[in-house]
């Protein structure tokens, strides 16, 4: 491979349309080639202080399957610190407020599954780290708890769901000049092209992280398995889009056909008022005979 250079990878731009670090199976890939980074965007993303000295394992990522709809969800990644925090993260390409209830329901499988090891589930800490990608989020962050309606408390509990919004993250970046680490890492994992997250990852990473980074980027974005299946996923999409679009404008045709027939039904309702006969009436507004025949028995 050619020594990783913004020239090198601005030709690179020309030749591939990069697939984002957000996307589940490249998401998936370079984290766990690069268990350093998981740790530095967990770090940046939840304010914990991981080191190098504590115990750090990436756990089998699949879910046990309860349901038709999960057949080809995987969790994108559980993270075990010490064998006493659990760290859930989903990248969520639908508003959170869609898929909200699919994953409370992940974190109590986890906690489930930690349960039947033999672990307490009082000794252990469940986190679910949703980051978001739908370009139509409204909040930037939020932190869910259990929480009493009646009384107002916020109630002590051992899991905890943190919701990251990154397109608004990148537009802080891009818009307002905000460039913390947390805020950089978000617009990495949504950069669009390899020069972008070479210029990214070098404001937060050391030389050797940032190349290893590049490097496993460009095997992934060659790799024909996870190339299939992002054009699979991109054409799924676009065809679940256009789907929506089309429903949308046959709604709305249908929606302008139904009023166009109330005006005609008030119109003739009108025009019996007015003693006209039954056929001028279905020459004028469309009605066969025997509705506008209807509408004079029903009057």
């Amino acid at each position: 491979m050619e020594t990783i250079t913004k020239e090198y990878l601005l030709k690179l731009d020309e030749k591939l349309d990069m697939i984002p670090l957000s996307y589940d199976l490249v998401f998936k890939n370079v984290f766990k080639l690069n268990l350093n980074l998981l740790v530095d965007l967990l770090n940046a993303s939840l304010k914990m202080e991981i080191s190098k000295d504590d115990k750090i394992r990436i756990l089998d990522s699949e879910h046990p399957i309860t349901n038709k709809n999960e057949r080809k969800k995987m969790v994108d990644i559980i993270v075990s610190i010490n064998d006493k925090i659990f760290i859930d993260i989903e990248m969520n390409r639908s508003k959170f407020e869609y898929v909200m209830e699919r994953n409370f329901n992940y974190l109590d499988k986890i906690a489930t599954i930690i349960f039947e090891k033999g672990k307490s589930i009082k000794e252990i800490n469940n986190i679910q780290l949703n980051l978001n990608i739908s370009p139509f989020e409204e909040d930037l962050e939020d932190i869910i708890v259990p929480y009493g309606l009646l009384t107002q408390k916020v109630y002590p509990s051992n899991k905890r769901i943190f919701l990251k919004s990154l397109e608004l993250y990148s537009k802080l970046y891009y818009n307002e000049g905000v460039k913390t680490k947390e805020i950089i890492w978000y617009t990495m994992l949504i950069a669009q092209t390899f020069s972008e997250l070479y210029e990214l990852s070098r404001q937060i990473l050391d030389e050797k992280e940032v190349n290893r980074l590049m490097e496993t980027m460009i095997k992934m974005n060659n790799d024909e398995f996870i190339l299939h299946e992002w054009q699979k996923d991109k054409m799924d999409a676009l065809v679940k889009q256009n789907e929506m679009e089309g429903a949308k404008q046959e709604g709305f045709e249908q929606g302008v056909k139904q009023g166009i027939n109330e005006r005609n039904i008030q119109i003739a309702k009108n025009m019996l008022k007015e003693k006209m006969d039954i056929k001028t009436i279905s020459r004028l507004t469309n009605l066969t005979e025997t509705d506008i025949q209807k509408l004079k028995t029903t009057d």
